[in-house]
């Protein structure tokens, strides 16, 4: 793939408009209002996924749903479009999880480990459910088995940038999701995984 600075703003198509992001973020609110117990410990994935966090935790509010957001930071990429396979918990989590409800939050779900890793690591923390939301399913790179309990769209195997995705830390301020069209054959491979 071209370096990021040679990437002009004609060269990212559109893959999903910011129109479209929205109206399927309302859709996944719904569902996962519905799938509420109570109030949810809201874990987002740092840092592909905080626009997309902000938008969803709003969407649950307008429903009732109580949340509480933390944060957590978990690499597998870098500055590359490869993920390197190892999962390294950078950020850890705040508050108190035992016996609670949380919901973790990603951008992508692509090969599974990211998420795997992060479902595990709530689950050892003594939290009652864990469900997860993503909003991009990249099944085709999916090697742990693992599904999202809520997705907005399913992702077609191109690297994705904008809505917090990022190239080399670029491009995550784009109001839609995009791809550029590569030269030559590619992996494909995306963001946080």
């Amino acid at each position: 793939m071209q370096h990021p600075d040679e990437i002009g703003p004609n060269a990212i198509k559109t893959l999903y408009s910011a129109e479209e992001i929205g109206a399927r973020i309302e859709v996944m609110a719904d569902a996962i209002a519905e799938a509420a117990d109570g109030p949810l410990l809201v874990e987002v994935i740092m840092n592909g996924a905080v626009l997309f966090a902000a938008d969803l935790v709003r969407a649950l509010s307008r429903r009732g749903v109580a949340v509480e957001i933390d944060f957590i930071a978990l690499s597998s990429y870098g500055e590359g479009t490869k993920s390197s396979g190892n999962v390294v918990l950078e950020a850890d989590a705040r508050g108190a999880i035992a016996g609670r409800d949380v919901l973790l939050i990603d951008d992508i779900l692509e090969t599974g480990r990211t998420l795997s890793f992060a479902k595990g690591y709530f689950a050892e923390k003594g939290a009652a459910r864990v469900m997860t939301g993503v909003l991009l399913d990249k099944s085709a790179a999916r090697e742990p088995v693992i599904a999202p309990d809520f997705a907005g769209f399913e992702c077609p195997d191109l690297f994705v940038i904008g809505y917090g995705m990022d190239y080399a830390y670029r491009f995550r301020e784009l109001p839609y999701i995009g791809y550029v069209e590569q030269e030559t054959g590619g992996d494909g491979e995306n963001s946080s995984g």
